[in-house]
C-alpha cells in the first residue's frame, strides 16, 4: 500500500520540477497523468472493493485535478505568483487538453484492472 502512495509522491514531484522545461516536456505531463491513474487504481484497490468504484474515483479525482488546473489559468495572480516564484510552467487550459487528461487518467487505471 506504501508503495503507489511513495510513486504518486515522486511523480508530483517530477512534474513539478520538470514544469520549468515548460512546452518543451509537455509529453510527460501525458505520461504522468496515464501513470497518475495507473498508481492511484493501485492505491485504492487496498480500500475499494469493485473495479467500478476504483474507475468512477480515479474519474473524480482527475477531474478535480482538471478542475484545480482550470481555476489556475483563471486567476491571473495565482498563475504569474507560480510562474515567478517557482518557474512553474502552467499550460493554457483547452477541452482537448481537459478530456484527453481525463482518458489517459481512466486509461492508467483500466491498464491497473487489467493487470492485476
Amino acid at each position: 500500500m506504501i508503495i503507489p502512495f511513495l510513486a504518486i509522491l515522486v511523480l508530483l514531484s517530477v512534474n513539478i520540477l520538470l514544469s520549468r522545461k515548460g512546452k518543451n516536456l509537455y509529453w510527460v505531463y501525458e505520461a504522468s497523468h496515464l501513470a497518475g491513474g495507473f498508481l492511484l487504481a493501485a492505491l485504492l484497490m487496498n480500500f475499494l472493493d469493485k473495479d467500478s468504484y476504483v474507475l468512477l474515483t480515479v474519474f473524480t479525482i482527475g477531474l478535480l485535478w482538471e478542475i484545480y488546473e482550470l481555476i489556475i489559468n483563471k486567476n491571473k495572480n495565482i498563475k504569474k505568483f507560480l510562474e515567478d516564484n517557482f518557474e512553474y510552467y502552467i499550460a493554457p487550459s483547452t477541452s482537448y487538453d481537459t478530456l484527453s487528461d481525463l482518458f489517459l487518467d481512466v486509461l492508467g487505471a483500466a491498464v491497473y484492472l487489467y493487470l492485476f
